[in-house]
C-alpha cells in the first residue's frame, strides 16, 4: 500500500493555482469521501496532482506567466465552428437568442463573433445567467488543447510523466483532463503493458460530445480503453460538461455510476468524496 498511489488529472480553469495546492484540495475531498464510506480508519493512498495549465499560456519573453493562450485572439472560422457546435451539443434545446445585456457576455474576450454571442445568450435564458460565458471558457480551453499547435503534445507529455512513475495504480480524471488521458490510451502513448494503471476514473467527462469524440476517437467507432484497464465513470445529474449521462452508449465496458453534486455540479470535489470513486479506489488498492 506504501508504494501505490493515484494520480489526478484536472481540468480547465486551473491558472491560479499548482500541484501543491491541487493536490491537497483533492486529497481532502477523496480522504472526506473514504472516511466517510469505509470509516476513519482506512488507510488513504498518495495522491499527487501535476499542474499543465501553465502549457495553455503564451510566452512573452518575460518572467511572468503570460497571458492565457485565448486571452485577447480572435476566434477563427475553425474554431467558431467547433464553439458553434459544441455548445449546441451541451445545450441543445437553446435558442440562438439575440444577447440583451452587456452583462451576459462580458469576458474580456473582444473577438466574439455574432453567432457565439447569440448562442451564449440563448443558453443564459435557459440555463442561468452567465451559464454560458462558463461554457465558451470550456468550450475554448477544450478546442485548444485538441487543435492549436502543439498545446495538447506538451499537455501530454506533462500528464505522461506523473501516470508513468511507479506505483501509479489509479487515475483520477477530471474534465478535460479525462480527455488528456483517453487521448494518451489511445495514441498509445501510455501503454498498459509498461505502466502500473490498472483503474480509469473519469469525472465530469466532456467525452459524450461528439465534438470531442471525433478529435481524439473518431465517431466510426466506439470509445474504449485498453484492456487490463477498468474505466468508471461518475457523473453528476445537472454536470452539462457531462451532457448529465454517462458514456456507456458511446463506449465499450465503461461502468457508469450516476452521483448528486448538489448546486455544483461540476465541481471536482464534490465528485471525489462519492462512493463510486471511494468505492474504485479501494477495490483498485486492495485496501
Amino acid at each position: 500500500m506504501d508504494s501505490l498511489r493515484v494520480v489526478g488529472v484536472h481540468g480547465i480553469w486551473q491558472g491560479n493555482t499548482n500541484s501543491e495546492k491541487l493536490a491537497a484540495d483533492w486529497r481532502g475531498a477523496l480522504t472526506r469521501g473514504m472516511s466517510r464510506h469505509f470509516g476513519a480508519d482506512i488507510p488513504i493512498p498518495a495522491l499527487t496532482v501535476r499542474h499543465y495549465a501553465e502549457e495553455f499560456r503564451r510566452r512573452k519573453g518575460t518572467l511572468g506567466p503570460g497571458a492565457d493562450v485565448f486571452d485577447d485572439q480572435p476566434i477563427d472560422a475553425d474554431e467558431e465552428a467547433f464553439i458553434a457546435e459544441a455548445l449546441t451539443e451541451v445545450v441543445p434545446q437553446a435558442p440562438a437568442a439575440a444577447p440583451q445585456q452587456v452583462g451576459t457576455l462580458g469576458m474580456g474576450l473582444p473577438y466574439l463573433p455574432l453567432p457565439v454571442t447569440r448562442l451564449m445568450a440563448g443558453i443564459d435564458a435557459t440555463c442561468g445567467r452567465h451559464t454560458g460565458k462558463r461554457l465558451l471558457y470550456t468550450v475554448r480551453q477544450v478546442y485548444k488543447y485538441l487543435y492549436k499547435g502543439d498545446i495538447g503534445a506538451r499537455i501530454r507529455d506533462v500528464v505522461r510523466e506523473d501516470l508513468t512513475q511507479p506505483g501509479t495504480r489509479v487515475t483520477i480524471a477530471h474534465s478535460l483532463g479525462s480527455v488528456v488521458v483517453y487521448d494518451l490510451f489511445h495514441r498509445g502513448e501510455l501503454d498498459p503493458a509498461s505502466c502500473d494503471v490498472s483503474t480509469f476514473i473519469t469525472c465530469g467527462s466532456p467525452l459524450g460530445w461528439p465534438t470531442v469524440r471525433r478529435a481524439v476517437n473518431g465517431l466510426e467507432h466506439p470509445l474504449s480503453v485498453p484492456g487490463g484497464v477498468e474505466w468508471v465513470n461518475v457523473y453528476s445529474l445537472g454536470d452539462l460538461v457531462a451532457l448529465g449521462q454517462g458514456l456507456a452508449g458511446v463506449a465499450l465496458k465503461v461502468r457508469d455510476e450516476e452521483v448528486s453534486n448538489g448546486t455544483a455540479p461540476h465541481e471536482v470535489t464534490r465528485y471525489l468524496d462519492k462512493r463510486p470513486v471511494s468505492e474504485s479506489v479501494v477495490r483498485a488498492l486492495a485496501i
